[in-house]
Order: structure tokens, then sequence, then C-alpha cells
């Protein structure tokens, strides 16, 4: 039986197999096939220290370059914007309208006017010498400057603004709607009506009836016929004194051309 034992320490010569076991165990190659695999985890987890870059790379353009875009090209140019070129937007605005308005309203221009027949003028218009006619003279549609005489052997109708920087004659019937100065005599051998405002730096003949709606001013009033100021807010100025031959009348009832 011991010798039936000494199988048995054959068996222990099983220790060897056993230590074959242990080196089977001792195969380092597995515990390189774990670095192997904990080499790949440690790449992934130096892979990771460059993805924040990368994922904040990506909100980036949605929120902070968005904004900092929204900062850069807001407020630089909203500063460009309404310092410049808002006031070149409403420069030329005003400019394309004033171009359309100089166009469409353009100041007539004339060295002076002479006729036979009526004259109906049409404004706006500049006259460098004198408006003469042998019948009835009208100013309308706009503002009138004449720079020399005026002189109408029939009516003489004024609608708009009117300057004459030399003597003003009518044979005829004045009516004014709007606005007249004169800077030297008036004389009116007919009717003068005002519906506006007359101020002659001269002297003011009226041979016909005088008839104010608003306000007449004079250096000196001479009237052969009667006054009548219609309301309460017209009246009249003769710095010089006035000289009425006929009654001054009030009218309160409303203006009838």
């Amino acid at each position: 039986m011991k010798k039936g034992g000494q199988p048995a320490v054959l068996t222990t010569e099983d220790t060897p197999s056993t230590s074959t076991t242990s080196p089977a165990t001792a195969p380092t190659p597995t515990n390189p096939a774990t670095p192997t695999t904990t080499a790949p985890s440690t790449n992934t987890t130096s892979a990771p220290s460059p993805q924040p870059p990368s994922s904040a790379s990506t909100p980036l353009p949605q929120t902070t370059m968005y904004e900092y875009e929204q900062i850069m090209t807001f407020d630089q140019p909203m500063m460009g914007y309404y310092t410049t070129s808002g006031t070149t937007s409403n420069a030329g605005g005003s400019s394309s309208t004033s171009a359309q308005q100089s166009s469409s309203v353009a100041v007539k221009k004339k060295k002076s006017i002479k006729s036979d027949n009526a004259l109906d003028l049409r404004g706006p218009m500049e006259v460098d010498g004198s408006v003469k006619s042998m019948a009835s003279i009208s100013f309308s549609g706009g503002d009138f400057v004449v720079r020399d005489r005026i002189e109408a052997y029939g009516d003489l109708g004024v609608s708009g603004s009117l300057t004459c920087s030399g003597k003003l004659k009518s044979f005829g019937n004045v009516k004014i709607n709007g606005s007249v100065l004169c800077m030297d005599k008036v004389k009116i051998f007919g009717k003068l009506k005002i519906n506006g405002s007359l101020e002659v730096q001269g002297d003011l003949e009226v041979w016909g009836n005088l008839t104010i709606n608003g306000y007449l001013k004079c250096k000196t009033l001479t009237a052969y016929a009667s006054l009548t100021t219609v309301g309460d807010e017209s009246w009249y100025e003769a710095e010089q004194g006035e000289t009425v031959h006929g009654a001054k009348l009030v009218q309160r009832n409303s203006y009838v051309q």
C-alpha cells in the first residue's frame, strides 16, 4: 500500500501539473491582453479630454457664437446705421422728394411780360422786368415775384402770393385772395377787395369801394369811396394817415366774394 501511496506521490508529481497549471495561469499573455483592453479604455479616457472642446464647440455656434455674432453684427452696424445710413436714407428720401417737388413745381423765370390781350399767369414765377397788359392780368397757382412795375388796363386778380418791387396800377377792379406785398405806390381806379393781406410800403389810392376781409397796411391811405371791414378780426393800418371820402362800414356776416 505504501507503494500504492507512492503513486499518490506520483499524484504529488501532479503538483508539477498544478505547477503547469500555475504556469498556465501564469501565462501573462492574458495579462497583456488585459493591458490591451485597458489601453483602449485609457485611450477612450484620454479621448474625452479633447471632447470637451468638441462638445463646447457644438453649443458655441448655437449660443455663444450666435450671441457674439449678434453683438458684432448688431451693435456696431446699429451705430453706423442710425448715424450714417439712417441720415443718408432720410436725406436721400428728402432729396428725392425735394427733387420731385422741384421737378413738378419748377420756378419759371421771365425777363418781362407785355401783351395787348389778357394775361393768365401760372406760378411759381419770377419776372426780372415788368408785367403789363392792355387787358386784365391774373396771377394764380403759386408764388410770384415781379422786380419792376405791374400795370393792368383791366381787372387784376391775385390767388396766391405776389411780391412787386415797383409800382402797381390797375384801371379795373383788384381782387386779392392770398397775400400781396408792394414796395412802391399802388393806384387802383376800380374796386379793391382783400381776402387775405395787402401790405403797401408806399401810398395806396383807391377810387372804388374798399373791402377788407383780413389785413391792410400802407404808408398813407386815400379812399374816394366807402371802406368796409368784414368781421371783428379784419383791420387796417395807415402809418402816416388816412383819408376816406366815403362811409366807413363794418360787415358782421361772412364775406362774399
